[in-house]
């Protein structure tokens, strides 16, 4: 079988899973058990703990029984696996974006057994562009970064979004998704290897939006909406604290 980057995440998922199913365990037995590198391992863990596959109580990790994913045929990885072959590296860290859509899933499935009256949808008209820059500033040792955007999604919509010169990265080191619901957008982007982050300040994105009204509210960086967070990790798989400088959204209307 051919060890492309997503067989190997996949294989990585599996050792954990398998080991943390059988009893709960230490990351220093982690590492003992699944022979993974230290910061592998560390990140696999960030993001099964992210998707609710893996929990981590009192220092130790085990893996999540009221996960729908580990209860299901015992196969978590399967089911974790297939959702982020392709998906994760076009949105980042949403594998919650699943989860949210079996609560809607009886609705969907019900919708192609009704017949529906067909109604044409026009599209608003953008009546012009501008661009905003998301900075951070004052860094050390950024590995690893995620940024929740929310606009109006009657004003504005995403056109385009374009790696900034900090990590200098494309996909699918850089990540953008706006399919997670409506006015949200979420970017990411990470160095790859075993590498020294980056230190100082620099542009992490461009985001270029289009708009249908002149009176438009501007576009906000937050920390949290709904399931998705803003966050920044160090080499180590740290979080790296954020102040209100830390990162920054400037817009340039043109």
């Amino acid at each position: 079988m051919t060890i492309n980057l997503e067989n190997r995440k996949e294989i990585d998922f599996s050792l954990i899973t398998n080991a943390t199913k059988k009893k709960s365990r230490t990351f220093t037995e982690l590492l003992h058990v699944t022979k993974l590198p230290r910061k592998t391992l560390s990140f696999r863990l960030k993001e099964l703990c992210a998707a609710g596959v893996i929990v981590k109580k009192e220092g130790v990790y085990e893996v999540n029984g009221t996960s729908r994913f580990a209860d299901e045929a015992g196969k978590p990885v399967e089911k974790f696996s297939k959702m982020f072959h392709d998906r994760r590296l076009k949105t980042g860290l949403m594998f919650i974006a699943l989860l949210i859509s079996f609560s809607v899933s009886g609705y969907v499935l019900a919708m192609f057994f009704i017949p529906q009256e067909s109604e044409p949808h026009q599209e608003p008209v953008i009546i012009g562009e501008f661009k905003v820059s998301l900075d951070v500033n004052n860094v050390r040792d950024l590995y690893t970064w995620q940024v929740v955007i929310t606009f109006n999604p009657t004003e504005l919509k995403v056109m385009k979004t374009i790696s900034g010169d900090f990590f200098d990265v494309e996909y699918p080191f850089f990540v953008n998704a706006t399919d997670i619901g409506e006015g949200i957008l979420l970017l990411g982007g990470t160095l790859s290897g075993d590498v020294q982050g980056k230190t100082g300040s620099g542009r992490l994105a461009t985001i270029v939006f289009g708009y249908f009204t002149s009176e438009c509210e501007k576009p906000k960086l937050v920390q949290a909406v709904r399931c998705y967070e803003t966050f920044l990790l160090d080499s180590h798989g740290s979080v790296i604290p954020i102040d209100d400088s830390t990162l920054t959204l400037n817009i340039n209307e043109n």
